[in-house]
Parts: structure tokens; sequence; C-alpha cells
């Protein structure tokens, strides 16, 4: 069968690709460009401080690999929708308000993270949800055409995760336009290849691009910070209600989707 038709003919397939989308495109902003620029602007150009950022927050996807499988099993999946959106809301709260509050501390620094860990826990669940509900469309296109076409349905996923990757470099690429970082970030890079090309020892390196980030003024710094939670919390927050209205394959009608093509092949 035609793959167009199959993704055009299969109605949970096509809301679950605009959902995924939306999604994807959220949970991708913070590490696409606005999370690292902000922590080096707010904490100092410090690269063991990002690479900390990033695996406290990528810790939470470790979790969930490990006892999703359990947790699936004791939660419907619409519950667990619910509850995914509230945890990554409130770490994007926790993000936005300590990011807004507290001075640039240390202590500032480890809250933010423990944010952005909650954040990546609520919004790594609902990319398992989503990912799974896409897969369990094959069975329904299957009732509705007699054709499952698993390959084409199961490729949507990583075509839609590539067109959320090109979409959040896009998105970065405005933010530090509309927040005028774009020249500073490109100071920094132009220094970075001139310390690999030993035209500048690590130490004027260093000192060069102190003086760069001294030149980030505070609303610069607060306009990454609601670009790496505001939107993201945003988009999340829209595919879960996309996916509460439009998405009908609950674990029950799915089991009776499988039964009944069961029924149908035991009849032939």
């Amino acid at each position: 069968m035609d793959g167009s038709y199959t993704i055009g003919g299969n109605d949970q397939l096509v809301w679950m690709a605009v959902i995924f989308l939306i999604q994807q495109i959220g949970n991708g902003i913070v590490l696409a460009g606005a999370g690292p620029n902000y922590i080096y602007f707010e904490f100092g150009y410090e690269g063991g401080l990002y690479s900390t950022f990033s695996t406290v927050g990528m810790m939470a996807t470790g979790f969930l690999m490990i006892f999703y499988p359990a947790i699936s099993k004791k939660l419907h999946r619409q519950r667990m929708v619910e509850l995914m959106w509230i945890v990554a809301s409130i770490g994007y709260a926790i993000m936005l308000v300590s990011g807004l509050v507290l001075p640039s501390t240390m202590l500032k620094f480890w809250i933010i993270s423990v944010g952005f860990m909650l954040a990546n826990l609520g919004q790594y669940g609902l990319y398992l949800i989503m990912m799974i509900s896409i897969i369990n469309t094959v069975e329904y296109n299957e009732l509705k055409t007699g054709s499952r076409d698993e390959a084409i349905i199961t490729s949507m996923r990583p075509f839609l995760t590539k067109m959320a990757s090109s979409v959040t470099v896009i998105i970065a690429t405005v933010t530090y336009m509309i927040v005028n970082v774009t020249a500073l970030t490109n100071r920094i890079s132009d220094l970075e290849t001139q310390a690999n090309q030993e035209l500048i020892t690590a130490a004027e390196k260093s000192e060069q691009i102190a003086a760069v980030i001294s030149e980030v003024a505070p609303w610069q710094k607060n306009g990454l910070l609601l670009s790496m939670t505001v939107l993201p919390c945003a988009l999340m927050i829209l595919s879960c209600m996309l996916y509460k209205k439009h998405y009908i394959l609950s674990e029950e009608k799915y089991d009776e989707i499988c039964k009944e093509l069961e029924t149908r092949k035991a009849n032939q």
C-alpha cells in the first residue's frame, strides 16, 4: 500500500505524528542551544558546569528506561500522561523561578539542574508513551484497511525526531536574534577557534571569553531562561492536551482491536 495513503488514511497516526512532533520540539529546546548558553552566561564559561547540568538532567532517562515497564503495568496510559505533564511542569517552574530570583551561585546552579532533571523525567516519560502510541496504530491501521504497513508506521518516529531537531535549531537561532546574543556567541566561537589553532593560549582564551560574558545583560540571560522553560512547557502542555482529546487507542480499545483482528483471522 502507498505510504502516503497509509499515513493520511490513518487518523490516529496523523494525530500522533502532530502530537509527537510538538512534544519533541519542546523537549529538544533546552539542549539545542538555549541551555548551554544560559549556563555559560549565568555561571561562567566552564565546560564542566554544562556537562554536569546535562548529565543530571539525563539521569531521569536512565531511571525511566529501567522502571517504565513496571510503571506502565500499574498506571493507565492517560493517567501517566497527566503525571508526566505535572512532573515536567514542576521542573520547568523550578528552573524559571530560581533563575529569575536567586543570585548566580552554585546553589542556584544545582537547583536549576534538579529542575531540569524533573522536566526531563516528565518529557522522556511522554516520549515513551507517545512512541508506544505510534506503534499501536499498526493494529488500528490493519483493522481499518486490512494491511499493517508496520514498516511505514514505525519509520515515522525517527523521521519526526529528526524534523523536530531541525526545528529546535531554528528556534535557538531565532532566540539568539531576539535576545541579541548572536554576536556574543560568534565571538566566543572565534576565540575557541583561535585557541584550537594555537593563535592564543588557553589562559588568554578564558580571559577574553570572560570579558565577552561580562557584556551579557540580565535581560538577555532571562530571555534565554524563558526560551528554555516557558516555551518547552507550553509545547509539552499543547501536545498532552491534543493527546488526551484526539488519541482514542487506550489500553482497553487496543485490546478490543487485537481481539477483533484475531477473530477475523480465525474466520478466514
